[in-house]
């Protein structure tokens, strides 16, 4: 079976802390607290790990000034550092909070880049790797990423397939032509380019800013911004460039793809930038044409082409009706994008929310109009988010059902692919304070590989200056950690010498404190050798040796097995005692298991796979 120990794809990818009690809660009044320390707690982010892990990060001032603090949570919502966070960095920071970012790489460490004031009255850019442990990666300093007297604020990063973290900005000089600035840091944390980055220049006296990136295959990256924020005046159309591993623009002759040029964007309205997932990107904005504001989308194919017609395709063509502030995801394999956006009457009286699906071809599916998730009322709606689910989605949002702004729920519904709401008793609520409702803001959501959905937002229910809190939202619209269902087998299981095929099926129990999960297999090639592996996601059947490869997002293997004269193999799974510390499973994480084995006379691959198996396991 040596064979086996060269498949490249048979790697560790993340790494769990011990198990606790869990934490995330069922009840939509109660969430889960992240930060509930004295003073302000602001400017939450989320990222997600393989397995289902969340990272929360955010600022906090419950000591003298704002620092950077961070929280991971397991699977079943159980805290993994401290209760109110990890301290990243007490550095000074400016008494006017600017944005940052939080990315995961694939090892589940958190990587963090944001501003402040260490060097001196600007903002310089300053990025984190934390790992689950709470180590810090990259020193308890950070890497500084840039080092001047400009003033530069908001950057934003991302976890590169080859990595490396790529980091952007902006840089607003007192006179003269502003820049996006790019920068990337090996694991390590070593820079790739000299200090302060390479630049992504404006024209002559332009400043371009609100930049941001998302990852390409290769370690290739691709860059947003705006061409010119220098003023109220300024042409702030839209431009996306490409760049590879070493930093060389890749797309329309090295010169910025321009995406949006027909006006400019509104005043400090930042893009929103996808992956497409096949080495191009969508991006989504909106405008007001003829003075009515529209949203647009628009997809960018790996070579820099636009996919729609140029300035985008329009969202949605409900007549009389403002379209504001697009959330977009790209739903895979088909590269369709999904979009939750703002709805608004022309007096700015009524508010509602609306969805809508583009073909990857540019097409409107859920009609022209798009699906009314919340109609127009006058009940205020705000921060719309989306993530891609399945063939569907779950689109999120804040409103204000007292209309008092910014009292606030968390309100969510999932779409299927063809935009009928799944949720059939009305929209979810996630979170809601009664009798009275707390102010709420910055809402953020990740999708986790099980197809749950994981919050967190800015919320003064018991503190005016507010706290952080959090939630579990799962796929079939329950609040917390989920029931266990049993586990299921998908996938196939391909023919080999001695029959149909090996098929795999467990016995015993998926809960983690039980420890007494089993696995089997049956129809493998008799007296013989295999490996049962295991991953957090579940694939579309990829072509592997003589079977099929449908688990992936970092693959684990399990101890050598023989099998059977009848080709029938066992093992027992001991959760306590993972292959490797990235493959440690936790209650509410869901895994995927198939079986490799031996079959010496079957050319050309002389091995095969079972089906596979899907695991979610209980407390």
């Amino acid at each position: 079976m040596g064979g086996m120990k060269t498949l490249g794809l048979l790697v560790p990818c993340v790494l769990l802390a011990p198990l606790a009690t869990a934490q995330w809660t069922s009840s939509s009044s109660l969430n889960t607290p992240i930060a509930v320390a004295a003073n302000d707690q602001a400017v939450p982010k989320i990222g997600v790990t393989a397995d289902g892990r969340t990272w929360h990060g955010w600022f906090d001032a419950r000591s003298s000034g704002y620092a950077v603090y961070v929280q991971l949570l397991d699977a079943a919502g159980n805290e993994q550092f401290a209760s109110n966070g990890l301290l990243v960095s007490s550095q000074p920071q400016s008494t006017s909070l600017v944005d940052w970012d939080l990315d995961v790489a694939a090892n589940g460490d958190a990587v963090l880049v944001f501003t402040d004031t260490r060097g001196g009255t600007d903002l310089d850019v300053y990025a984190y790797r934390i790992s689950p442990s709470g180590s810090f990666v990259w020193g308890s300093n950070g890497v500084t990423l840039s080092s001047n007297g400009e003033y530069e604020a908001s950057p934003r990063c991302a976890v590169l397939d080859d990595g490396s973290s790529v980091f952007v900005w902006g840089r607003m000089p007192t006179s003269g032509t502003g820049s996006i600035r790019v920068q990337v840091l090996d694991a390590a944390g070593a820079p790739r380019f000299a200090m302060d980055g390479f630049g992504i220049s404006g024209l002559v006296n332009e400043r371009p800013g609100f930049a941001d990136v998302v990852a390409a295959p290769g370690g290739a990256y691709i860059v947003s911004f705006l061409r010119n924020v220098a003023s109220f005046s300024s042409p702030r159309h839209i431009k996306l460039q490409k760049f590879n591993s070493a930093g060389v623009a890749q797309w329309n002759g090295g010169t910025p793809v321009s995406v949006f040029d027909a006006a400019a964007v509104p005043i400090a309205y930042w893009p929103v930038l996808r992956a497409d997932g096949a080495g191009g990107a969508a991006v989504a904005w909106h405008y007001a044409p003829s003075g009515v504001f529209q949203c647009f989308v628009q997809k960018l194919n790996s070579a820099g082409l636009e996919v729609f017609p140029h300035n985008g395709v329009a969202v949605s063509l409900e007549a009389g009706v403002m379209k504001l502030e697009p959330a977009i995801d790209v739903v895979q394999p088909s590269g369709d994008i999904v979009v939750c956006f703002h709805r608004r009457n022309t007096n700015q009286s009524a508010w509602g929310v609306g969805a809508q699906r583009i073909s990857a071809a540019g097409v409107r599916q859920w009609t022209d109009a798009g699906v009314i998730l919340e109609p127009l009322d006058t009940k205020h709606e705000s921060f719309q988010r989306i993530v891609a689910h399945g063939d569907g989605a779950i689109c999120a949002w804040f409103d204000n059902p007292s209309g008092a702004i910014p009292d606030a729920r968390v309100v969510a519904q999932r779409l299927d692919a063809s935009g009928v709401p799944q949720w059939i008793g009305g929209n979810v609520i996630v979170s809601e304070q009664t009798p009275t409702l707390a102010p709420k803001g910055d809402l953020e959501l990740v999708r986790t590989a099980s197809g749950s959905v994981c919050f967190n937002w800015d919320d003064n229910r018991a503190d005016p200056s507010g706290d952080i809190y959090a939630q579990r939202l799962n796929d079939d619209g329950t609040l917390g950690n989920p029931a266990c269902p049993a586990p299921a087998t998908y996938c196939v299981g391909a023919a080999n010498s001695s029959g149909a095929g090996a098929r795999i099926g467990w016995s015993g129990s998926t809960s983690v404190s039980a420890n007494a999960l089993q696995l089997s297999v049956t129809g493998a090639t008799p007296s013989t050798s295999g490996i049962f592996f295991y991953a957090a996601n579940s694939i579309a059947a990829q072509p592997f040796r003589n079977g099929f490869l449908c688990i992936g997002g970092g693959i684990l293997r399990l101890p050598l097995v023989a099998t059977s004269a009848s080709g029938a193999a066992n093992l027992a799974l001991d959760l306590t005692a993972p292959p490797a510390p990235q493959g440690q499973i936790s209650a509410g994480s869901a895994w995927s298991f198939q079986f490799w084995y031996r079959d010496s006379v079957a050319a050309p691959g002389f091995s095969n796979t079972s089906d596979a198996l899907r695991v979610n396991f209980c407390p």
